[in-house]
This record gives structure tokens, C-alpha cells and sequence, in this order.
């Protein structure tokens, strides 16, 4: 429980560490009380040391000896001491509250107490009460020299016990009522802490967390109350505007996810469409074909037939085209995936293109990193969106131009880049060049790109393109790179990497899918 609640934890620290002061704060007072009343009893037990002193001047003097012990009596009697002695040089005693030993009791005399005449204080336990001390020396005065020796400096010692019990009882209530203190204290402070939890963070923060288990269910219209201008209050402020920016992406998820749908939708159709279409025109246009073949094998054709039979079977030739590419987009097969080499797939396209870019007076630069990882992908496939793309870069360079052709890999993605020097694609054809059906060209279906996104989607790849007007543009492939499984322990042969020639979507001739040309003029 203590784990899991703030509040608690909260208080449990605050709590200890309150304690821990209240504690150390009683400790050292208590400490300072006892040295005070130590020092207090010392000084009091002082001052009858020198009022028996005093006394005993005057007694002596008068020569009134036996009112001494009646004096130390009276002392006693009255609190003042616990007991008291008048001890001569040798350490028997003279005069003492406890009759009996007068005369009898000798004490041992500290030697620093008589060789340097000071008044000594000390303490020390007797039947298990502590007792405070004083030693004082009675000097030998000239007045007293006439009863003493002469030659002696000092005729005494007056020896003072005072009990510490009172000073040890002061303390201890002292001490006691600190303890309740502490005790009261550290409730208050308890109370007005946890008040002030409760108020300031954990009722603010379980109503964050409520609304945090609204969002969490799928609920975006939770609100977090934000009055507090402190860091919790900005916590539920940022909390709002994060859940309005999820609210409003979603929408836009939706709206996308709509769209999407709906254009999908409409593929489809379209799709079906064209198949059907396709299907319908593609048998008269093969009989149309025989008969033109028929036709141009007769020997009697004049010049002027002659032309136009060719400018028929060219026709015929581009209609056959336009048909395979709404079937190759209404009929995508599923591509058969296996391990390509890269280089071997770039390389035959590169050469099936050369014709045309002797033609056209284009430079060729082939750039591929040492050591290219293979991919796992659909050889033939991938090769006819290559050609789309080489044909597309081609078509933008007419009157000569470079073509980079580039293989690199990165961050376990190997890219193939292909980049012309023609006049780019502007801003606003660059959104829709992957659609089907766009293109800016007066001839053709507009499916060629729309053909080699759908082929690079299926191969688990992706394409996109980035150009400015006037700088030409660059044509993206990027595929994932093939990891092959852990060696085995049995020799295993691998096969070789199987490339086909881009085929038609009934596998027979290949396809040249139509490009979009770069510009927009």
C-alpha cells in the first residue's frame, strides 16, 4: 500500500523526518537543562561553603567550637546540604553531620587540595544517589595563628554533598514535557500536512488520473480541471492539449482511413472495369491484327498502303500495350519471393534500356556500395518496376542528360536510387504521381508508377521520389535486407538467385508500362 500511495509516502517522510528533529531538538535540550542544573547545584553548594567558612571565622574566633557541628545540623535540616564535614590536615574529621564520625573517620584528601589552596568540585554516586562536591581549604589565617601552628598554611578543609536528585527530577519533566511537546507537534504537523496533500496533489492528481483512464479507454473528450496556477495545474493544461491534439488526429485518421476506403473502393471498380474492357477489346483487336498481317504480306500493296497498313499495326502494337497495363494493374499477381542480388537485378534493365539511351545521347553512371547484401523479393517483379522507373527517368531527359543508377545500404535497408537530369516534376504533380490515371502526357493510361508502387508494396519495399523544378529527379527503392537464418550443422547448398525477364501479366511478352514525362509544360 505504501508503495502505490503518494500520500502516504509523503507523509511517512515528512512524518520521520519531523520526528528525527523533534528528537535531536529534545536531545540537546535536555542535554543543556542537565549541565544548567549541574552547574546550578555546584554553584549553590559554592556559596554554603563559604557561608560555613564564614561561620566557622566566627565561631573559632569567639572560641565557640561546639556550635560547629550544630550548624551543620541546621544546614542539613534545612535542605541546604546532604551532608557535611570539617576535616583537618590529616583527613580526620573534625565536625560532621553524621555524629559518628567525628573522630573516627579519616578521608582521603586530594593532594592538589591543600598544594595549591583552590576549592575543588566534583560528583559521585552514593547508594545510588548522585551527589554534587565542593571542597573548600580553610586558610590559616593570623587570627587563627594564636590556637594553630603558625608555620602551616592552611587548618582544614570544609566538605560540602548537595544531592542532585532535585536538579535529575527538573530534567526529567523537563525532558517529559518536551516529549509531549514533540508528540503534539508532530501530530499538527501530521494533520496540516496531510490536509494539505489531500487539497494541493492528490485530489488534483486522481483527477487527472481519471481522466488519464478515459483517454486510455478510447474516450478523447476528457478534460482535465486546470485552476491551480502551480505545476500541477500546468501538468492538467498540457494534459488538455495533448488530448485534443490525439482527438484531432484521430479525426484526421479518420478522415484518411475514409478517403483511403473510398479510393480503394473506387480502384476496384475501376480495376474490374478495365479488366472487363480490356478483355472485351483485346479478342477484336487480335483479329484486327491477323487481318492487317494478312494484308501487309500481299505483294500488290502501293507505296501510300504500304504506309498505312505500318501506322495501323503501330497502333494496334500501342492499344496492345495500353491493354496489358490495365490488366497488369487489374490483376497484380502475388509475387513468388525469393533471395535476388541486387547488382543482377539493376544490371539486365540497365542493358534492356540502352537503345533508347544511346538514342537520346544519355550518360550512364552505375554507382553500387562493396559487399551489397541481398533482399528477398520477386526477381521479375522488381526488375519491371525498375524499367518503369528507368524508362520514366529516360523520358525525362529527350535531347541528352545523365542517368544515375545507384545501389547502397543503409541501417539494413538497401537502397536503389534513380536519379535524371531533367526538368523535375513540380510541387503539386509530385502528390499525385503514384495515383493511376495521372499523368501529363497526351498518350497513354497514366498506370506505370501506380503499377511500381502496388509491386514495390507487395515485395514489402517502398518507393518515393524527391525532385525540384529544373534539378531533375530521384526515384527511391528501398528494400529490406536479406538476414539469413543461423548455419545449420549440416552442409547445406543455397540456390542461386533466380532473375527473370519482366513479363506481361500472362507471362509472355514484355512490358513497357507507360511514364509520366517530368515537366509540367
Amino acid at each position: 500500500m505504501l508503495r502505490r500511495n503518494l500520500t502516504a509516502k509523503i507523509l511517512v517522510a515528512v512524518g520521520l523526518t519531523v520526528a528525527v528533529v523533534i528528537a535531536i531538538y529534545t536531545y540537546f535540550v535536555i542535554r543543556v537543562q542537565s549541565a544548567w542544573w549541574h552547574e546550578r547545584t555546584q554553584a549553590q553548594n559554592l556559596i554554603a561553603a563559604s557561608m560555613v567558612h564564614e561561620y566557622l571565622n566566627g565561631v573559632m574566633l569567639s572560641d565557640r567550637h561546639e556550635e560547629v557541628q550544630g550548624f551543620l545540623q541546621r544546614m542539613q535540616a534545612s535542605g541546604e546540604i546532604r551532608r557535611g564535614r570539617l576535616i583537618k590536615l590529616d583527613g580526620s574529621v573534625a565536625f560532621s553531620t553524621e555524629t559518628q564520625e567525628v573522630g573516627h573517620a579519616a578521608m582521603h584528601v586530594p593532594a592538589e587540595l591543600f598544594g595549591e589552596g583552590r576549592v575543588l568540585q566534583g560528583e559521585h554516586i552514593e547508594d545510588g544517589e548522585h551527589l554534587a562536591v565542593a571542597m573548600r581549604p580553610v586558610a590559616n589565617a593570623e587570627s587563627c595563628q594564636k590556637c594553630h601552628n603558625a608555620h602551616q598554611p592552611y587548618n582544614g578543609a570544609i566538605i560540602l554533598e548537595r544531592s542532585l536528585a532535585p536538579a535529575e527530577a527538573s530534567v526529567a519533566g523537563n525532558r517529559n514535557l518536551l516529549i509531549v511537546y514533540g508528540i503534539v507537534i508532530f501530530i499538527l504537523v501530521g494533520v496540516v500536512l496531510w490536509l494539505l496533500i489531500v487539497r494541493l496533489v492528490s485530489q488534483p492528481v486522481t483527477a487527472l488520473l481519471t481522466q488519464m483512464r478515459r483517454v486510455e479507454r478510447g474516450d478523447l473528450a476528457a478534460h482535465a480541471e486546470a485552476q491551480s496556477p502551480d505545476e500541477i495545474g500546468e501538468l492538467a493544461r498540457d494534459f488538455n492539449a495533448m488530448v485534443r491534439s490525439l482527438d484531432a488526429t484521430k479525426r484526421e485518421l479518420h478522415a484518411s482511413h475514409e478517403k483511403q476506403m473510398q479510393q480503394a473502393s473506387k480502384l476496384a471498380s475501376i480495376g474490374e472495369l478495365a479488366s472487363g474492357i480490356a478483355h472485351e477489346i483485346r479478342n477484336p483487336l487480335a483479329g484486327i491484327g491477323a487481318a492487317v498481317e494478312v494484308l501487309s504480306e500481299e505483294t500488290g500493296l502501293n507505296g501510300q498502303r504500304t504506309e498505312i497498313v505500318g501506322e495501323i499495326r503501330r497502333q494496334i502494337t500501342r492499344l496492345n500495350t495500353t491493354l496489358r497495363d490495365l490488366l497488369d494493374f487489374a490483376r497484380q499477381r502475388e509475387p513468388e519471393i525469393e533471395v535476388c542480388a541486387v547488382g543482377e537485378l539493376i544490371k539486365p534493365m540497365l542493358a534492356l534500356v540502352r537503345p533508347d539511351v544511346q538514342k537520346q545521347h544519355i550518360t550512364v553512371a552505375e554507382q553500387y556500395d562493396a559487399d551489397l547484401p541481398p533482399i528477398r523479393a520477386d526477381a521479375g517483379q522488381v526488375q519491371q518496376a525498375l524499367l518503369n522507373v528507368l524508362l520514366n527517368a529516360i523520358q525525362a531527359m529527350p535531347e541528352s542528360g545523365t542517368l544515375t543508377v545507384r545501389a547502397t545500404v543503409t541501417n539494413d535497408r538497401v537502397q536503389i536510387r534513380v536519379a535524371d537530369t531533367g526538368p523535375g516534376i513540380s510541387p503539386e504533380n509530385l502528390q499525385k504521381l503514384f495515383l493511376p490515371f495521372f499523368t501529363t502526357k497526351h498518350r497513354g493510361t497514366g498506370l506505370g508508377l501506380a503499377i511500381t508502387r502496388t509491386i514495390m508494396e507487395k515485395n514489402g519495399g517502398t518507393i518515393r521520389v524527391e525532385s525540384e523544378p529544373g534539378s531533375g529527379a530521384t526515384f527511391i527503392l528501398e528494400f529490406q535486407v536479406h538476414l539469413p537464418a543461423a548455419v545449420s550443422t549440416a552442409p547445406e547448398s543455397t540456390p542461386e538467385p533466380r532473375h527473370r525477364e519482366p513479363a506481361g501479366p500472362e507471362g509472355t511478352d514484355r512490358v513497357l508500362p507507360e511514364v509520366i514525362h517530368h515537366g509540367t509544360h
